[in-house]
């Protein structure tokens, strides 16, 4: 029996327990990149990186020390190293001042995997050194790690819980992604999640999923932001009326906090002036929506969800004013506004899984936050995928995507947003042998923002070239 939650937008979320984990529709517990190691470093970042690896590589040794009747699960320790060479012709996805470069990037990575019959747990961690050939200044390190579990105590129980953390500066991270540029300024992310969810009947299930998440910027002006999300979720089977087919019914609660404070040092007259400005948005958004899953045959399966959300802001802004010598004294000016707005939320899912071949059409719509920006939009999303096996280790794909991001028209609280951003691509993958693989990728992007009636496009091109082992094959 499958039962799901699905919530659509920035994220494209969905909590599915299943037999099939790698279902080509987006899940959730998401595949954030992972887990926090609370622990100090010197400042070098190379040293840091090697610092957590460690960490990470012991806390991998120690879980593999389970009591015998845990040896039965399979378990894996994979290292591998990817050498990846790429040419962007637009970074910044700008249309007045495109930067173009050559950029490499080496990336080891780490994973732990076990499959058991009522447990299953994965832990990695990746870190990626990049260099840009003429914008040296651009040459950093990201970071990614991530953990997660599913077990079932009992028949009827089910729980599971992931945690990620990631640390990245890439200009064009969130261009294909989000459909929106964020630029290079460092992005610390967190996020921790549990459901637990059970049966009370043989064709019907209930649960609770709860996720927290963080972004802390280093840049003071743009928008730190906290997000908690809890939702109640329902699945029933339908088989009586229709056959392999599955209802749904989810109720969603999630709150964005939006938070920044900046300085501006300015001289008027006789006066140092210092201008200190605290922004802070609140957003609460509650969601109904039900829906079905349904296996139309063996391999082709439709998943669809529709409701509606209830949304309310609020911002406040306040500005003070400081003067050296302090002669003049100004009260604080604080600016009040909320907002509240209703819309559709939505999803339809079709997807196709065969044995030289699959291809995924999704068509999804929600609000969603927006990265770095102080404020939300409406995200309208539409994708299509495809690959093909050609021979027994050689495998094509192709996919084309449309991000629809807009703002409120009257929301006074939030920034102005209206872009739509395509991109469309596809690339070869060879499996040389058991241990390594070589891609290669190209990929197009158009983005019009039609708030300030401009356009920008960008082509990258990668070769790809991934080493692996199984130390425990």
């Amino acid at each position: 029996m499958q039962f799901a939650y699905k919530q659509l937008g920035i994220g494209q979320r969905s909590v599915e327990f299943a037999d099939n984990l790698n279902d080509p529709v987006l899940t959730y517990p998401p595949n954030r990149s992972t887990i926090n190691f609370p622990f100090s470093a010197p400042s070098h970042p190379c040293f840091r990186v090697i610092f957590k690896f460690t960490i990470f590589l012991f806390m991998l040794a120690h879980q593999l020390h389970y009591p015998p009747c845990a040896l039965a699960a399979d378990h894996q320790l994979i290292t591998s190293v990817a050498a990846i060479y790429e040419h962007n012709d637009n970074i910044f996805l700008d249309d007045d001042d495109e930067v173009s470069d050559n950029i490499t990037t080496v990336a080891p990575k780490l994973e732990w995997v076990r499959n058991g019959e009522r447990l299953n747990a994965r832990a990695d961690g990746r870190a990626e050194f990049y260099h840009y050939d003429e914008n040296e200044e651009f040459d950093d390190t990201d970071q990614r790690y991530n953990a997660s579990f599913d077990y079932r105590p009992t028949e009827r129980w089910q729980v599971s819980a992931q945690g990620s953390y990631s640390d990245d500066n890439r200009p064009d991270r969130d261009i294909e992604t989000t459909g929106l540029v964020l630029g290079n300024i460092r992005r610390k992310r967190s996020n921790a999640g549990a459901s637990a969810s059970y049966m009370l009947t043989e064709i019907t299930s209930i649960g609770l999923y709860t996720d927290f998440s963080r972004e802390d910027f280093d840049d003071p002006e743009t928008s730190d932001r906290k997000d908690y999300t809890v939702v109640l979720f329902m699945s029933r089977s339908l088989d009586a009326w229709l056959a392999r087919t599955t209802g749904r019914l989810n109720l969603r609660y999630s709150h964005y906090a939006f938070d920044r404070e900046y300085t501006l040092a300015s001289t008027q007259g006789p006066f140092d002036v210092t201008t200190t400005t605290g922004d802070e948005l609140d957003v609460d958004s509650a969601a109904l929506t039900a829906g079905t899953e349904t296996a139309l045959t063996e391999k082709l399966n439709l998943t669809w969800d529709v409701g509606a959300r209830y949304s309310r802001s609020e911002r406040v802004v306040e500005q003070t004013r400081t003067y050296v010598p302090p002669l003049i004294s100004e009260p604080p000016l604080t600016v009040d506004d909320t907002y509240d707005s209703y819309g559709f939320v939505g999803s339809v899912s079709l997807g196709y899984q065969g044995e030289r071949s699959h291809f995924d059409l999704l068509l999804s719509h929600d609000l969603a936050p927006i990265s770095g920006s102080s404020g939300t939009a409406n995200r309208t999303t539409a994708r299509a995928s495809a690959g093909l096996r050609i021979l027994e280790r050689l495998r094509v794909h192709c996919f084309l995507q449309w991000y629809l991001n807009v703002s409120d028209e009257d929301d006074a609280t939030q920034d102005d947003i209206d872009e739509q951003t395509w991109n469309a691509g596809g690339g070869l993958h060879w499996e040389l042998n058991d241990n390594f693989d070589l891609a290669t990728d190209y990929v197009y992007t158009y983005r019009e923002n039609r708030e300030d009636n401009t356009t920008a496009q960008r082509s990258k091109v990668l070769v790809q070239l991934v080493a692996s082992h199984d130390w425990l094959k």
